[in-house]
Parts: structure tokens; C-alpha cells; sequence
């Protein structure tokens, strides 16, 4: 098999398993959450002299729920929904990342409670989640065998999705680690959407920073409001994003020496 087609077969892979992480409950990580699935949520772009007490205590919840048989995972979240949208299914709250990618919690191993973050900003992808439920669609397992034929995203709203990721993959990869979904770009993203998707056009793009004591009122709220910053959370694994991360690196070794692509 002539090597473009192997790679066109990855990009393919590629591009289904971030589709895949529709399944993975993202559309509402940070409200109401029991316990056992503390979402840690922790603003990136203020400073805060506790960072590394949160990264311990992120970590050691981490810890103590995979011993108890329960898969958790560090993530980054790039721009935040809040509020209410309708869904085929009626109006549902939301609390979402746009998009997202994982994370690394990591201890030093001769300072066992010094723990450091690190973003692995090659997995990002936008939450398919919130965009399946924003686009007013219905999941598989979840269609009546009795409910009339659903429609499905127009070829132009894919096509606008596909943009935006290529746009984020460019960010992630941006020489500049300052310049990597700054909340500028993080807001013309959402503005991008707004602008060229019908189902985003009445969510507000906020001027003022997210407050995260003032949750439980701001997710009863309608239209949803974006915020452009980044911030840290904890959520139930989802394992396409490490499979999404292996391909993309994949794609990149290949396209940078095709003359010893297998």
C-alpha cells in the first residue's frame, strides 16, 4: 500500500476516534458532581500561589479513585460553556469545555509531594459532547425505534467543525508556548462558531473572568454563556483521547519524513 494512502487511512482513524468522545459525558464536567468524581476545577490564566497543593490533592484523588476501580483523568479545558441550550430532548444545563486535551499530573520522585502540571496540548480536540447536544442530535443508543427519521448536521457545519480543528491543532503546535489558546483566540474560535453556526448563535461570549462559586446560578441561565480562558479539571477517563493522541503523533513522524513512511 503506497505510503499517502497508510497515511490517509490514519488521518482517517484519526478524525473517528475524536468523534468517538461524544460518549464520554463531557457536556456537563464541573456542575453537580458527586465525590468520587470532583471535577478540581482550577482557573489557568490568573495567578494562584496554591497550584501545587492543588496538583497533590488532584493527584492523590486520582490515585485513591483508580484503587477503588474508578478511572479518572487530568484534562485542560479550552473555553468554558455555562448556562442553559435547548436539545432534542428539551433544555439542558450545560458546563463544558469548547474543547479539551489531557493532561499530566507528575511527582517528583525525590520530593514525593511536589507535584507539577502538564498540559499535552498534541490531544486536543473540540468536546463532541457539547457540540452533539448543542447541534440538537441524538446518540445511537439512545434513538426510539418508534421516533420519526432524525436530521442529520449539514455538510457546511461539518465542514466549519473541521476548520476549527485545524485551527486548534495549529495553536497546539504553536512554537510559543504563551501564544497556545490565549482566551483572544479562545473567544475568536467561539465567535467563529457564532458566526457561521445557527445553534451557537445566541451563547455570549463574557468580558469578565469565570467565577467558579458562582456555578450553580450561572448554569440556570438562558442562552449559555462562553468564557475564553483555560482551566484545569478531573473527569471520568476517556480513552480515545489517548488513541487520538497516538495517531496525531503518528501523522506528524510521517508527514515529516515521508521518504521512510512504512
Amino acid at each position: 500500500m503506497p505510503a499517502v494512502s497508510i497515511l490517509s487511512y490514519l488521518k482517517y482513524l484519526h478524525d473517528v476516534n475524536r468523534k468517538l468522545i461524544q460518549r464520554g459525558g463531557m457536556e456537563s464536567v464541573l456542575y453537580r458532581k458527586p465525590v468520587s468524581r470532583h471535577p478540581y476545577y482550577h482557573q489557568l490564566d490568573q495567578p494562584d500561589s496554591t497550584r501545587p497543593k492543588h496538583w497533590l490533592v488532584a493527584l492523590r484523588h486520582i490515585q485513591n479513585a483508580e484503587a477503588r476501580g474508578l478511572a479518572l483523568r487530568p484534562l485542560i479545558g479550552l473555553g468554558l460553556v455555562v448556562g442553559q441550550g435547548e436539545t432534542s430532548k428539551g433544555a439542558k444545563r450545560f458546563s463544558a469545555p469548547l474543547a479539551l486535551c489531557n493532561a499530566k499530573l507528575i511527582e517528583d520522585d525525590e520530593r514525593p509531594n511536589l507535584v507539577t502540571m502538564e498540559p499535552v496540548w498534541d490531544s486536543v480536540t473540540l468536546n463532541y459532547d457539547l457540540l452533539t447536544n448543542m447541534l440538537g442530535q441524538i446518540l445511537d443508543d439512545e434513538i426510539d425505534a418508534d421516533a420519526p427519521p432524525q436530521v442529520g448536521v449539514g455538510g457546511a457545519t461539518l465542514a466549519r467543525f473541521t476548520e476549527i480543528e485545524n485551527d486548534l491543532e495549529k495553536l497546539a503546535t504553536d512554537l510559543n508556548p504563551d501564544a497556545r489558546f490565549t482566551p483572544k483566540a479562545l473567544a475568536n474560535l467561539m465567535k467563529y462558531i457564532r458566526d457561521n453556526v445557527s445553534e451557537f448563535r445566541n451563547i455570549a461570549i463574557s468580558t469578565t473572568p469565570f467565577d467558579h462559586r458562582l456555578l450553580e446560578g450561572l448554569v440556570q441561565k438562558s442562552p449559555a454563556v462562553f468564557f475564553p480562558h483555560r482551566f484545569f479539571f478531573v473527569a471520568p477517563a476517556v480513552g480515545e483521547l489517548t488513541t487520538v493522541t497516538a495517531l496525531a503523533t503518528l501523522i506528524r513522524q510521517i508527514e515529516s519524513q515521508p521518504q521512510n513512511a512504512i
